[in-house]
């Protein structure tokens, strides 16, 4: 079963039509509940990109608070905050898997370190994402980019990806937010990985950018701290793993590989906290974790510094469900 499995996924990669019944077959061979394996041809109209910094990461499976854009999110993230542990850590610092595959337009799918406030949902996120996606509504392609998203003082209020709005702080010449990572893994051969990191500087008070293909993270960048004064105090959650989101007329989209966790599946490991001095701490407790939609996709806990996560996606009969 698991080898026809692998064969169907080979061809991930073809057109819509078939894409949606090879999604179908791993839905089946994963022992998901199936509701239907074929897309509305309804026209989607409202081009609006989705954005995950609108909903807090603990509070799950959302749809969209613009009900005009009818999106919905997905999450299955380990969760962090001092409350915890009583550390003081500001920052995070993972290695993680980077895949690609052939998503439709509106469909959105990533892996990423989730800076956020923890004001209680009393007022707008503040805060910003690190880490890759792949998003054809805003490249107008299905390659895999590296991606940061922010949401603070000078942001519309659905916030902002890569440079779009005057905010991050490139330095020197290595890769910019945007970008194209490549190549990317292969769940059968080789793997290709990225390592980021982000922390708050001492002595600025900034939130420094760290990236690495294959290899260790240099400082690319920061985003200044006064984009977000709500960070300051020290208030602030810290996700990391995978989110999707998509038009409720539409299947989700696959989430890391596209398998659950197990030995196929996308992975996070070498999961160090930063201190306020900079220094890394490897993880030595199982965190909290939020699966929004369990049968669409799940998270494996934290052990020996490192976790696996993803799945295939939900079908539309699973997905309309607010939690």
């Amino acid at each position: 079963m698991l080898y026809i499995s692998i064969k169907i996924w080979s061809h991930f990669k073809m057109e819509k039509s078939s894409q949606n019944i090879v999604l179908c077959f791993v839905l089946i061979l994963a022992s998901a509940t199936i509701g239907g394996c074929f897309p509305s041809n309804k026209e989607v109209t409202n081009q609006t990109i989705p954005w995950p910094l609108q909903n807090h990461p603990a509070d799950g499976e959302q749809v969209s608070p613009q009900a005009v854009t009818h999106y919905i999110h997905h999450f299955a993230v380990q969760l962090w905050d001092r409350k915890l542990d009583g550390n003081n850590y500001y920052g995070l610092e993972v290695t993680m898997d980077v895949y690609g595959f052939y998503l439709e337009r509106e469909q959105h799918s990533s892996a990423a370190i989730w800076i956020y406030d923890k004001d209680g949902g009393k007022s707008p996120v503040n805060g910003f994402i690190l880490g890759w996606h792949v998003n054809p509504t805003l490249y107008k392609d299905s390659d895999t980019h590296f991606v940061t998203s922010w949401t603070g003082n000078g942001s519309p209020p659905e916030g902002c990806y890569n440079r779009e709005c005057p905010g991050y702080v490139r330095i020197g010449p290595g890769i910019s937010p945007g970008d194209v990572i490549s190549p990317v893994s292969d769940f059968m051969g080789k793997r290709q990985y990225i390592t980021i990191r982000a922390s708050k500087d001492k002595s600025s008070g900034d939130w420094q950018v760290y990236y690495g293909f294959n290899g260790p993270a240099k400082l690319v960048g920061y985003f200044p701290k006064s984009l977000f004064p709500r960070l300051e105090k020290n208030q602030f959650g810290i996700a990391f793993g995978g989110f999707t989101s998509h038009m409720d007329t539409q299947e989700g989209p696959p989430m890391g590989s596209g398998f659950f966790p197990g030995r196929s599946a996308a992975s996070f490991y070498d999961i160090k906290f930063v201190d306020a001095e900079g220094s890394t701490h490897s993880v030595d407790k199982v965190l909290p974790i939020k699966e929004s939609s369990p049968t669409c996709y799940r998270i494996s806990t934290i052990a020996s510094g490192g976790f696996s996560y993803g799945g295939p996606g939900c079908l539309k009969s699973k997905m309309n469900t607010v939690l």
